[in-house]
């Protein structure tokens, strides 16, 4: 460590004998203008016509990252490249405004069928139907989730709720210490597999349409729901919208990490003497939605401009 010090003063006095008067150097006159880049040495090119960056103070390229990871454009903004930093604030904007109009749009239709399960599938019937002979002789496994909440919370808190003539949905505060997951898998199981049919309160038998019993149902071939089709369909629109917002939350995530390195380039380069139209010419990063097999998903794009 003492040789490093040792060095790095001969190196510091060396490069100052240019500026010092009076100072000697080992170095001769071309070595020191080579050294500090005041004159080229004999055999270069005329140094009027080297090209050197302007000498600015530069902004610091870690703390033009973090603000963009923060928000993103914050750090392009810091770094001087305000049109960079209105992009990516722009982008952000856009897809928080998608997030909040399709999670909305989601949770409506989420309470709307949850309200319509409530009210037209009963927990009594299916229950019935599962302690039938039909039922004890069939392989498929019929336990509902939270099942000890549902007979001791929710079909009491359902039976006075039905007496009260209610319209809204009884909430997941009737399920008792029952876990979300849990209670959404409940909404979910009673309209996508058959063996729930035997609950929806207007279960006919094909053949003549008229209404059945519930413990008379042996299969979705021979008994029907109406109301349990348009359940689903209800359900799965919900869903389509939560996916959607939930993919955006990733788009989002994506945004914040590419503006942090955004920043950090534009941060750097700037203080190298870059102007915008030389940050304009370099590789740009974009995020486009792409068409696939079920849809459209978000895709990171690398290119650079010709013009």
């Amino acid at each position: 460590m003492t040789r490093i010090g040792i060095a790095l003063v001969v190196a510091v006095l060396t490069a100052g004998g240019v500026w010092a008067e009076g100072l000697p150097s080992i170095l001769s006159e071309e070595g020191q203008a080579f050294l500090v880049g005041l004159r080229a040495v004999e055999g270069d090119a005329d140094p009027e016509s080297v090209p050197y960056p302007e000498a600015r103070k530069g902004k610091s390229s870690k703390r033009a990252f973090l603000l963009s990871a923060l928000v993103p454009g914050l750090g392009e903004g810091y770094a001087g490249s305000k049109k960079r930093g209105l992009a990516f604030l722009g982008a952000e904007a856009a897809l928080w405004g998608m997030w909040a109009v399709w999670t909305g749009k989601g949770n409506d239709l989420e309470e709307e069928f949850r309200a319509v399960a409530d009210e037209h599938w009963d927990p009594i019937n299916y229950l019935a139907w599962r302690g039938s002979t039909i039922s004890n002789n069939s392989s498929i496994t019929h336990a509902l989730p939270c099942s000890s909440e549902v007979i001791n919370v929710y079909i009491p808190a359902r039976r006075e709720w039905k007496n009260q003539q209610q319209t809204s949905g009884l909430g997941s505060e009737v399920f008792g210490g029952c876990a979300p997951s849990q209670i959404q898998q409940y909404y979910e199981l009673i309209g996508k597999y058959d063996q729930y049919v035997a609950g929806w309160t207007d279960v006919v038998r094909r053949s003549t349409g008229n209404a059945a019993v519930p413990t008379e149902v042996d299969s979705v071939e021979n008994f029907h729901s109406e109301r349990r089709l348009r359940y689903e369909d209800q359900r799965d629109e919900s869903n389509r919208f939560l996916k959607r917002a939930s993919t955006i939350s990733g788009v989002i995530l994506i945004n914040h990490v590419l503006s942090a390195i955004d920043a950090a380039r534009v941060a750097r380069v700037r203080a190298a003497g870059a102007d915008e139209a030389a940050l304009r010419g370099r590789t740009r990063l974009a995020l486009v939605m792409q068409p696939w097999v079920q849809g459209r998903v978000p895709m990171l794009v690398a290119y650079k401009p010709l013009d």
